[in-house]
């Protein structure tokens, strides 16, 4: 179960003081829904797995409150997300996340 919140702990674009510059980098998942937060941007994301066994989202918020979006994808290892980020007309990174709970709802 990929339930949970997970630490974003590398991102292949920028260091970890860069991703927890307004707070530690998450991602929270419960169901198919998600959130995510590093450096100024957050997002509603909209979880689905594929056939293979990997996970595709999309994901609507902001980046320093002006609009963005985005879309991506991860593989769940145990308590480890592996994937990548991508920024309509913006940047995209891959990332590497640890679990750190399992009911989406302690992290900050």
């Amino acid at each position: 179960m990929i339930e949970g919140t997970y630490e974003i702990i590398e991102m292949s674009e920028w260091d970890k003081k860069d991703i927890d510059l307004v707070e530690p980098g998450y991602i929270k998942i419960k169901g198919n829904r998600g959130y995510l937060h590093f450096i100024c941007v957050d997002g509603d994301m909209d979880i689905r797995k594929d056939k293979s066994g990997s996970y595709r989202f999309s994901w609507d918020g902001n980046d320093e409150c002006d609009p963005a979006s985005g879309f991506g994808e991860f593989t769940c290892d145990g308590d480890t997300l592996t994937g990548k980020i991508y920024i309509h007309n913006g940047d995209d990174s891959s990332f590497v996340a640890k679990k750190i709970s399992g009911n989406g709802s302690s992290f900050l």
